[in-house]
């Protein structure tokens, strides 16, 4: 760790004017913007900010581009270094982390240091350091131990790469950090390179899959690599315009030039027509051709045809499965458009929710809507003994343990190989099994209970609780590796008391129930007043219920359960309070539906359905015929 004060002396003489030779340009750069810019003082030792959970969610949600533009590459990254002692961090523009993949012996080191997800980085609030100054600069750059401005960061070593969108922009930074780098900086000089060549093929892998309606004109300055791993690579639409393109294709066709490549006709960039991209491609070249760049030069391309035609802008439609779980809601309707967007994504699903709001039944849908072709394979870890558990998912070589079947057990992460592995209640695993599935997640194997070679698996992972994981992370009850791991895309399900279309919801549940119970408008009326405290699970037993009672009639208010709907039915005293209450929350809010139920912590449609139970119009909480609030 550097000394306290002699670095506090070297960083005041850098900001006056000093220079400094043991350091690079772009850090004495950044510690003179501490300084004179932010007004930071040298002897700090506070570290990044952490974000809370919700702050983290919502940057997440903004990153989904990003999160899955990159999740591959780094963990293609990440396998070739974790043996190495690095944790590596994916921050969005605005320095916040939004994923991190590190060796979960050091957890407790990583999160002392900040290396976590949901850390702040930018040079405003915590100084000198890797993404931090690759976001003030846009350039790669190794922030080396006492490189840092703030004394708590000195013994890490943090090599950052700036990521680019298909359109030129700087949308986050891919930073590998070591907690206990060597001295010599020189050490990180094969890192930058390794940084840099992974970025590349993530911007590559990005383009290709962005533009699969254009030509691909791939660019390396020789040959030799030119199909195994180019330099840069463009995006020519239909009309022969650059339509996306690598960070690296400016300093390939146009490194001096100010005018941006997007939106640049074909012929203005190089010396031929957009008719000629065929005889680049590899069907028509026996060798790569060597293309005339109008700025001077030459570049090696390899054209690739378009794949696919583009699908257009507008919102497709959704799959069967994931268009059947709702009838109009429109929160299940966004989770249902969010959903099919990953359905055939290596990206991990966490569904949210009260209890019996229908998580499996999401999740079964996802797997039906996806190309997957393996079972879907249901696990609820609150309900498995824990003597059991371990055998149950990882299964045992032929006889492990005492009692073992003799031919073993395939286990149920493999039985669900090439398929949907949905782990119900994921909050209520043991601690020390959570070890074990994060190595499968990482990894892609499993190792049975007693086998000494861990067998290959192929799974996609949806993992559902009722419970606040990040609670579960913060009391040490849920490791943040797994945490993070599983937490891709988070879907909240609505409880049913929010849901618009419960009418649809009872009678699709009502449908299914052997029986089809069919009920009046009084019954319904009543259905549809009650909060359903057991949400789905709740009117899948009352359905049942009823059908063996009426079997088959028409079921009437008389038949339903005693306490269904009655919540609506208050005595006149509690109705006009209540009126009075609900009134003064929505004048509080001027009226605006939606603040009140924030400011109340429900659903929108709740406090429509509570106004119309209490005789309250739709303007201001005005009450319709009675005397609330003369």
């Amino acid at each position: 760790m550097a000394d306290h004060g002699t670095h506090v002396l070297e960083v005041m003489r850098v900001a006056e004017g000093e220079m400094s030779p043991r350091r690079d340009a772009d850090v004495l750069a950044s510690w003179r913007r501490c300084v004179r810019e932010y007004r930071l003082e040298p002897g700090r030792r506070l570290g990044p900010r952490i974000l809370t959970e919700g702050e983290l969610r919502q940057h997440r949600q903004e990153s989904e581009e990003l999160l899955e533009m990159a999740r591959h590459g780094m963990e293609d990254l990440y396998r070739r270094v974790n043996a190495m002692g690095y944790v590596l961090l994916l921050a969005n523009a605005h320095g916040v982390t939004v994923d991190a993949i590190g060796d979960a012996q050091l957890d407790r080191d990583l999160r002392h240091a900040g290396l976590i997800a949901g850390s702040q980085w930018n040079e405003n609030h915590v100084g000198t350091n890797g993404v931090g100054a690759c976001l003030a600069t846009g350039r790669a750059i190794t922030v080396h131990r006492s490189d840092h401005f703030d004394l708590a960061l000195t013994p890490l070593s943090c090599t950052a790469v700036p990521l680019h969108g298909t359109r030129g922009g700087l949308i986050g930074v891919l930073d590998l950090s070591h907690l206990q780098a060597p001295q010599d900086k020189m050490s990180q000089a094969l890192t930058l390179e390794v940084m840099k060549s992974c970025v590349r093929r993530i911007e590559m892998a990005n383009l290709v899959r962005r533009h699969r309606g254009d030509w691909i004109l791939r660019l390396n300055p020789s040959p030799e690599f030119l199909d195994v791993d180019p330099m840069a690579a463009v995006a020519i639409d239909a009309d022969g315009r650059i339509s996306g393109m690598t960070h690296n294709a400016r300093d390939l066709l146009a490194p001096d030039a100010d005018a941006p490549l997007i939106g640049r006709r074909f012929q203005d960039i190089f010396a031929g027509e957009p008719e000629d991209l065929p005889k680049l491609s590899r069907a028509m070249a026996p060798v790569d051709g060597a293309l005339e760049i109008l700025g001077g030069g030459l570049i090696f391309a390899r054209a690739v045809p378009p794949g696919t035609a583009p699908r257009a802008v507008a919102v497709p439609s959704l799959p069967a499965p994931l268009a059947a779980i709702h009838g109009g809601d429109p929160a299940m309707q966004r989770l249902a458009e969010r959903a099919a967007k990953v359905v055939d994504r290596q990206i991990s699903i966490i569904l949210r929710g009260e209890t019996g709001t229908g998580k499996e039944f999401i999740a079964r849908a996802i797997h039906a809507s996806s190309r997957r072709r393996g079972a879907f394979v249901a696990i609820n870890c609150a309900a498995l003994p824990e003597a059991l558990i371990e055998s149950e998912l990882f299964g045992y070589a032929p006889n492990a343990f005492t009692g073992a079947h003799a031919r073993g057990k395939k286990g149920l992460i493999r039985e669900a190989h090439g398929g949907t592995l949905f782990l119900d209640e994921i909050g209520d695993m043991p601690l020390a099994l959570q070890a074990r599935l994060l190595r499968v997640l990482s990894e892609r194997e499993v190792l049975a209970v007693g086998a000494s070679r861990p067998e290959p698996v192929d799974i996609r992972v949806i993992s559902a609780s009722h419970r606040d994981l990040a609670s579960l992370v913060a009391e040490g009850r849920f490791r943040q590796d797994l945490y993070y791991r599983v937490n891709g895309l988070i879907l909240d399900i609505p409880a049913v008391r929010a849901r618009t279309d419960l009418e649809w919801l009872i009678d699709r549940i009502a449908d299914a129930t052997e029986g089809k119970p069919r009920f009046s408008a009084a019954a319904m009326a009543r259905l549809l007043a009650h909060d359903w405290p057991g949400n789905v699970r709740e009117i899948v037993n009352l359905c049942a219920l009823c059908a063996a009672l009426c079997d088959g009639g028409l079921v009437g208010v008389e038949d339903l359960p005693a306490g269904i709907g009655e919540t609506a039915r208050q005595a006149p005293g509690d109705s006009a309070t209540q009126g009075r209450a609900l009134r003064s929350l929505i004048a509080a809010c001027d009226g605006n539906i939606s603040a009140a139920a924030r400011q109340a912590g429900v659903d929108r449609s709740t406090i429509y359905r509570r106004m119309r139970r209490l005789g309250l119009s739709g303007s201001g909480g005005a009450p319709e015929g009675s005397g609330i609030g003369n």
